[in-house]
């Protein structure tokens, strides 16, 4: 395996142990080997330039991304959702369009994936040539393009920028 490729490896392998929450023999062997055939299926189509794979900078805002996501991001919108569901705050669903400014698809792909794991938020579809996103949204108290771009995607977009285009 050429050494670029060890880092899609090696990142398969921390997201399989993200996800099943747990490290055993079994894990890691299986973590390997997954990652492995993922790494030969997609490493022409994932790696355009290795030295970012391998930029610890990057790796660190990954981190902190995940740390930033999972414990403030997702809590705050879990809160929201579950108001809207007692009632307390007004339920307003609507489709908006959400501009993007990213060069790459990696970035596009990540924060469409951000907004979508996001309670409250769902990206239905992209459009690359307008380069928006388009969002059904729980809470569409506004169609305003910066107030929508702040609501949904600000909490994204630094971090993204940080680790895919930089």
């Amino acid at each position: 395996m050429k050494a670029k490729y060890i880092g899609i490896w090696l990142a398969g392998i921390i997201i399989y142990f993200i996800i099943v929450a747990r490290i055993t023999l079994f894990d890691i062997i299986v973590a390997a080997l997954v990652s492995l055939i993922a790494t030969i299926i997609v490493k022409s189509e994932v790696v355009e330039k290795p030295s970012k794979l391998f930029s610890p900078k990057r790796w660190l805002y990954a981190i902190g991304y995940i740390i930033y996501y999972l414990f403030i991001v997702e809590p705050s919108c879990h809160l929201r959702v579950t108001s809207m569901i007692l009632g307390l705050r007004k339920i307003k669903p609507d489709i908006v369009e959400v501009r993007y400014n990213y060069k790459t698809e990696y970035a596009v792909a990540a924060t469409a994936n951000s907004i979508t794991n996001t309670p409250g938020t769902i990206v239905v579809d992209v459009d690359p040539v307008n380069k928006k996103y388009l969002v059904h949204w729980l809470e569409a108290y506004t169609h305003e393009p910066s107030l929508i771009w702040n609501t949904i995607v600000s909490k994204f977009d630094k971090w993204i920028k940080k680790i895919f285009e930089e």
